[in-house]
Formats: structure tokens, sequence, C-alpha cells
């Protein structure tokens, strides 16, 4: 469970990793174009991307991490880009997702190490951020499918990892090919969990798990030219899911 440190009336910074001098400012980008890379040379902030929120990449001396700001989706991001209504310490996004972070880890389940979050309150709404350790040398399935690695993709060993999750329980929202990872030991990483829990085990959650996996490939093959995954290649996925 995060070690919660108020800071103020309205900001929380959240601990998993209590060896880190963890403060407000970690979850700020400007705070780390400030900081040096580990060799004095470039700054600690070495990217931006996008996913289910903002993304910075930090290369520092502390240490190498995800920074991602909650977002929402759908029609209500419209005009509430990263406001949530704040009920409670443990309905916040942070906490959820650095809890459950913590408890896959515990059942060494292949999962970024959690470091921390912050929520800041304001009229009631909160915003909120979070804090991993990055995957080394690992990318993403996506990227790997669109590159000449394709054909050795190891898909019968993705299965028994999903399948891993599911026996404990592990239901992801948002399974797609960009939360799944693959690092250069050929080791399959799962990303990204926020929304997700740990769920009374139940073949419906699971099979739909599986269910939107699939349509993300498909939904990627219709966009990119280069991106294809075979029947043969999700078949060999499937053996290794049902053992």
């Amino acid at each position: 469970m995060p070690q919660a440190i108020k800071l103020s009336p309205t900001i929380t910074v959240l601990k998993s990793d209590t060896s880190k001098p963890l403060d407000a400012s970690w979850f700020e980008a400007t705070f780390w174009e400030a900081q040096p890379a580990p060799d004095k040379q470039n700054k600690a902030l070495i990217g931006t991307g996008n996913g289910r929120g903002k993304v910075w990449f930090i290369d520092s001396q502390f240490g190498s991490f995800v920074l991602r700001k909650y977002r929402r989706g759908g029609l209500i991001s419209k005009f509430n880009k990263s406001a949530f209504l704040f009920s409670g310490q443990e309905n916040t996004r942070p906490w959820q997702e650095l809890t459950l972070l913590e408890t896959m880890r515990e059942l060494q389940l292949p999962v970024p190490k959690p470091i921390g979050g912050r929520y800041q309150i304001k009229h009631g709404m909160y915003q909120a951020e979070l804090l991993t350790e990055t995957i080394k040398d690992a990318k993403d399935l996506f990227d790997i499918i669109k590159s000449e690695q394709k054909d050795n993709i190891p898909w019968q060993e993705i299965g028994k990892v999903i399948k891993r999750f599911h026996d404990n329980g592990i239901y992801h929202s948002d399974l797609n090919c960009h939360n799944i990872m693959i690092d250069q030991q050929n080791t399959i990483w799962v990303i990204d969990f926020d929304k997700c829990e740990q769920r009374s085990l139940n073949n419906t959650w699971m099979q739909s798990n599986i269910d939107r996996l699939k349509r993300s490939l498909d939904k990627e093959s219709s966009k990119h030219q280069q991106f294809y995954v075979s029947n043969e290649q999700w078949q060999a996925f499937l053996e290794g899911y049902r053992g």
C-alpha cells in the first residue's frame, strides 16, 4: 500500500518506493527539464509521448522513469481533460494504480516498478500523476509488429503471460498491442493499469480481455500497411494462453 504524505491541504504525494527522495516536484516536467542526465551532458527529460494520458520519459541521477498525467477519454475530455471528482484518497487513480502495481509485483507478475504518485484537490476535483520505473530496452508490441523483428515475436509466450495475469484475477481494462512490451531478453511485460483491478476469477471478463486485444490488433492492421498479424500467429497466442 502506498505511503501517503500530505504536503498541504490540497497536495498529497504517494510513495511506493520509499528509497527515493520523492517530493511534489518529481511530478512536474519542468523539474526534470532542469535536472542533469547521469552523463551530466544532457537534461534528465529525454522525451514525451501520448497514451491514456500525457507521458514524459526521464533518465536521471535518481533512475529512469515514466511520468504520466491522468487524462480523461471520450466525449467528456472535450471540456474536461484532466479533472476527476474527489471522493476519498483510496478512490483516486494514482492510489488505485499504485496499490495494484504493488500487489502484482508481490505476485511476481511482469509489470513496471511503482515509484509514486501525486494528486492535487481544487473545488472538490483532483488532478493526478503517476511515476513508474522505465522497463529497460523494451519496445511495445505495436512497434515490433511494424518492424523487421515481426517474424520473431514470441506469440505463444505472450499468451502464457496474459494467462498468468488472468489466473491471478488481474483485469486489464485496456489490453492492447501498445500495453504489451518485450525487452531484449524476450521478457514480456504488461503496462498501463489505470482503471484496472483484481477480480474474482470468471471466464466472461477473461474472454473479454482476449477479445479486446484481438480488436486492437485488427484495428491497427486496418490503419497501418506494415502492421499485420497472421492467423497462425494469433493461434500461437491462443495456444500459449490455453496451455
